[in-house]
């Protein structure tokens, strides 16, 4: 008679692989119940994943799309608030210039030009504000200071004297030649020298040689599939213009020693180019406002698209949490059973009953 040995190894080693087996589907149920969604989509859908792929791309591309719009709507909102301190500015340069209109008391006048340089120097620092690094009026050279400051040595006031020495034959600093400046008439007078010298001068190319480094052209953003806007302004709008050109006529033509007629007509031409500076500003600031009403509803149109498929995609990938957390539940009790077993299964021995 022979004996041959009994080992519980197979029983062993089947009920590991059993364990494993159950561990790896519990991870996936738990993932689901956590998730809400598929542990493994392409398993579960086969030849309609790629419909789930597509309308997941689709989705991130309009969340994307909401996502630069906010960048966009920042940049407009930062410029507004620039643009509504330099419309504030204008008027009070326009009241100061209203108040000195037929005035010829020193006092006053300087005061005037003291209201003025301050609006003026408020308007260039507001136009070259920046927003995430890029200066909002410099059209699309958003790395480039769009203003330079009106100072003694600035390119502005160096052609400022020139341009007055070659209209009246001297320097606004040559009081004896300042005193018979005229108001009006013939060349030359004051009234001619601002409107056919000192206007085109701002009106035309000398402004981007002399004061500005902005383009005309503007940064545009993409806001849905089809539609594009204007997302900034450029420091070469009229309302700047006219800005700087009532200043300097302020700042350079009312001491200069010209006699009062002559004066009063230069108050009255920079009267007249500062209710054109906050027309132009008030017009720049409605065009912003455009631009953010139409980004605004932009988003409301995109997210009501992303809702949509977000619902889709749920339709086809959620699971049922009820159903996915008994699955759980079951197999957690199945690696405890089979622990259990396999701890028994390990204690057999003869040796026990011998």
């Amino acid at each position: 008679m022979s004996t041959s040995s009994v080992s519980n190894l197979s029983i062993q080693t089947s009920m590991r692989l059993t364990i494993r087996q159950a561990q790896n589907e519990l991870l996936k149920a738990q993932q689901e119940v956590s998730t809400g969604t598929y542990a493994d989509v392409g398993a579960e859908l086969g030849s309609k994943t790629s419909t789930v792929v597509d309308l997941n791309r689709e989705s991130l591309r309009l969340t994307s799309m909401i996502s630069n719009n906010s960048i966009a709507t920042q940049r407009l909102s930062a410029s507004q608030e620039a643009l509504k301190q330099i419309a504030t500015a204008a008027e009070e340069m326009n009241t100061a210039l209203i108040t000195i209109s037929g005035a010829s008391n020193s006092d006053t006048i300087n005061t005037t030009v003291m209201t003025v340089g301050n609006s003026l120097s408020t308007m260039v620092s507001m136009a070259n504000q920046s927003a995430n690094g890029e200066f909002l009026f410099a059209g699309i050279n958003t790395d480039v200071q769009p203003l330079a400051e009106y100072t003694e040595t600035s390119d502005a006031k160096l052609a400022f004297d020139a341009a007055f020495n070659g209209y009246f034959g001297f320097l606004p600093t040559d009081t004896a030649g300042t005193a018979t400046i005229v108001a009006k008439g013939a060349a030359p007078s004051m009234e001619d020298f601002i409107s056919s010298t000192l206007e085109p001068m701002y009106s035309g190319t000398d402004w981007t040689t002399d004061w500005s480094g902005a383009t005309d052209g503007v940064m545009t953003s993409r806001i849905t599939q089809s539609e594009t806007v204007n997302t900034s302004a450029s420091a070469n709008e009229d309302g700047f213009r006219y800005f700087a050109l009532a200043s300097v006529i302020t700042k350079e033509l009312l001491q200069i020693g010209a006699p009062a007629d002559a004066v009063s007509a230069a108050v009255d031409a920079a009267i007249g180019y500062t209710g054109k500076a906050i027309t132009g500003i008030n017009s720049t600031r409605s065009s912003l406002g455009l631009s953010e009403n139409r980004i605004e509803k932009a988003d409301a149109s995109l997210q009501i698209q992303v809702d949509i498929i977000e619902t889709s995609l749920a339709s086809k990938t959620e699971v049922d949490a009820y159903e996915a957390s008994t699955r759980v539940n079951s197999l957690l009790s199945m690696v405890e059973a089979s622990y259990t077993l396999t701890s028994k299964i390990q204690s057999l021995s003869l040796v026990n009953y011998l």
